[in-house]
């Protein structure tokens, strides 16, 4: 799962750029965005969010049904509609369901989350996942001090999650 402690920090387009890379090294590649606040995993990919993984959590539509193909390789799953229970789906067995079934079927299952600081579905996602969280900074921000993150990476090992590393950018290398 890919996370930022704070929003506009290039989650989503790090996100994208890894999947890209991925199905380009033949590597089967599947995103799901799970950032219900600010869904924008469809967007870098010029696709509709008219479907999406809300449908497949209320088990109104199966996966394969609501993901999209922009790249040889890559399957995308945008958010889809808003539904008025979805903390109660994200907190459901499907989702682990659904996440489960993806990693027999893909390479790579890259989960777009929201971010870390902000929204406590950070919290119900990043046990989630398997084989770890990434957490995407952007440099030029203050809000990513020190403290703010090591917060963020408290409460998601908190719950379980295994913090994998960081992507910074907007960093000044001169």
């Amino acid at each position: 799962m890919l996370k930022d402690p704070g929003s506009r920090a290039g989650k989503s387009t790090t996100s994208a750029n890894l999947g890209v890379a991925l199905a380009q090294a033949n590597k089967s590649t599947l995103i799901i965005d799970c950032d219900f606040q600010n869904p924008a995993i469809h967007e870098s990919f010029g696709l509709s969010n008219a479907s999406g993984i809300a449908d497949v959590l209320a088990e109104e539509q199966e996966l394969q049904a609501v993901w999209k193909e922009p790249h040889p390789g890559l399957k995308v799953v945008p958010v889809g509609p808003a539904l008025p229970n979805l903390p109660e789906l994200l907190n459901s067995p499907r989702l682990s369901e659904v996440l489960d079934k993806a990693r027999e079927d893909f390479d790579y299952v890259l989960v777009n989350g929201p971010p870390g600081g902000l929204a406590s579905d950070s919290a119900v996602l990043a046990p989630q996942e398997e084989d770890g969280v990434l957490f995407i900074l952007d440099a030029q921000k203050k809000a990513h001090q020190k403290g703010s993150l090591r917060q963020t990476v408290r409460s998601l090992k908190a719950v379980g999650a295994n913090v994998l590393g960081t992507v910074i950018n907007r960093a000044n290398v001169e």
